[in-house]
């Protein structure tokens, strides 16, 4: 029984040494091994998803780079069969993507007003390095410096966060200007129903210069206002539940811009022949030759997001009680190179120090009990070799003495003793039948005074 205990104590301890070696050899397999669920794989075969982008205007340069992304066949590389939405009038396009109708978006640096509203916008990459939004002046207005634009009229587009920062900025107090709604043209500005407008830089200029009108800019710019412009964006629902399919648009969609960027003019044709003819090809020319001012490629590359940037906008909308003064950029801002979240790895350790401290205090409670049972064995061994040796010496022992027992019939005249079967035999020979003595024969002193009188006995 105590080797039996002994066999099982030692199988459980073995059990324990080996599950934990498994687990452990486990874990660090896991942590060699990318953990990618099949959703989140790269396309690699040939399945094409369908995903959305939601313009923030209608179809010109200003979205040079996504049409040449799917001209080109980046996005089908990609994996990815992508569909180009242009805004339409009076809808909020960033909506479609809070909605879900649209995978993602193109929005300026109010994406930070959006956030701070709820919405959980996700900045992948600013295109525009700096925001094209100006005021727009003609000349004969004579308007030189923002202080001479108190008390005039200017049709202000929604969205326009810095300009109203500009003003706040050359301290002109936003209730010193008469606020008009924007028409989205130029023709209230040259019918001089309004005495400026907020523009883009990379657009309504060239309208003025095609009609021969000179005209004024005051961007934002020149009081220390520098936003972002065009950055495309998504929401975090897409980056959770969809991560390989946001990375591989926004490679391909930057892929795009880079090859729009070095190829205008094909891809002004493109837009020609495929979107719009909206605007002339001079004018399509003209946004490309202002848009890659802003783009700034030849300084950063395209897309680039400078955190400390959108610092600065944030701070910005405080000022301006835009929103919240506890708002935080926490998760607004799409990390392309994200470092390896290695949480469920330290939980995995902590699992198996957990174990091992558990399997340690079992396997040393078992060696103890083993411990216990190899010293009683050995005590029992001990008294199982005292307890032979006495057998031995007892066995030794009877086969030296037999014992008379029970009523001897002895005659009482010659002294010879009855066997069991009635004979008398002489006491000698009874003895030695009953036991193993042996006799020897000689005469006591009485006898022999009485029986041999003349025998000398001096010698005694």
């Amino acid at each position: 029984m105590v080797q039996l205990l002994l066999k099982k104590s030692d199988c459980v301890i073995k059990a324990f040494h080996c599950c934990l070696f498994h687990l452990f050899l486990s874990i660090l397999v896991l942590s060699a091994t990318p953990c990618f669920s099949v959703e989140n794989q790269k396309v690699t075969d040939n399945r094409v998803e369908t995903v959305t982008l939601q313009l923030k205007w209608k179809h010109q340069f200003q979205f040079a780079g996504y049409y040449a992304a799917l001209e080109k066949g980046f996005y089908r590389d990609a994996g990815l069969d992508v569909k180009i939405i242009e805004a339409k009038g009076g809808e909020e396009s960033s909506e479609r993507v809070f909605r879900g109708e649209a995978d993602f978006g193109i929005a300026m640096s109010d994406l930070i007003s959006l956030r701070a509203k709820g919405h959980p916008v996700v900045a992948l990459a600013s295109i525009y390095q700096h925001s094209p939004l100006i005021l727009l002046v003609p000349k004969k207005n004579k308007i030189e410096n923002m202080h001479a634009l108190k008390g005039k009229r200017i049709a202000l587009e929604a969205h326009s966060a810095e300009i109203l920062a500009y003003f706040e900025a050359e301290g002109v107090p936003i209730n010193k200007i008469i606020i008009f709604p924007h028409e989205y043209s130029i023709s209230n500005l040259i019918s001089g129903q309004v005495d400026a407008i907020s523009a883009y830089s990379t657009d309504e200029p060239f309208m003025l210069l095609n009609q021969g009108i000179e005209y004024s800019t005051f961007s934002p710019r020149a009081g220390g206002i520098d936003f972002y412009g065009d950055t495309l964006f998504t929401t975090e629902n897409q980056v959770s539940k969809h991560p390989e399919r946001v990375s591989a648009f926004l490679e391909a969609s930057l892929r795009g811009w880079q090859y729009a960027l070095e190829n205008s003019e094909e891809i002004i044709d493109l837009i020609l022949s495929k979107y719009t003819k909206r605007h002339s090809r001079e004018h399509l020319l003209f946004e490309a030759q202002m848009s890659k001012r802003l783009i700034m490629a030849d300084v950063v590359e395209v897309g680039y997001i400078n955190p400390g940037r959108w610092l600065h906008i944030s701070n910005t909308y405080k000022k301006l009680n835009m929103i919240p003064d506890d708002f935080s950029l926490e998760g607004f801002i799409y990390d392309r190179n994200p470092t390896p979240d290695f949480r469920w790895l330290y939980l995995s350790l902590v699992v198996v120090i957990f174990i091992a401290l558990v399997a340690f205090l079992i396997s040393g409670r078992f060696y103890k009990l083993n411990q216990s049972l190899k010293e009683e064995m050995s005590r029992r061994r001990e008294i199982e070799s005292v307890r032979e040796k006495l057998v031995v010496n007892l066995q030794e022992a009877i086969k030296e003495i037999k014992t008379l027992r029970g009523i001897i019939p002895i005659c009482s005249h010659c002294k010879k003793i009855r066997d069991d079967k009635g004979y008398w035999s002489q006491i000698e020979s009874y003895i030695s039948e009953h036991s193993e003595a042996e006799f020897s024969h000689g005469i006591c002193t009485e006898c022999a005074k009485k029986y041999y009188p003349d025998m000398d006995l001096s010698g005694e």
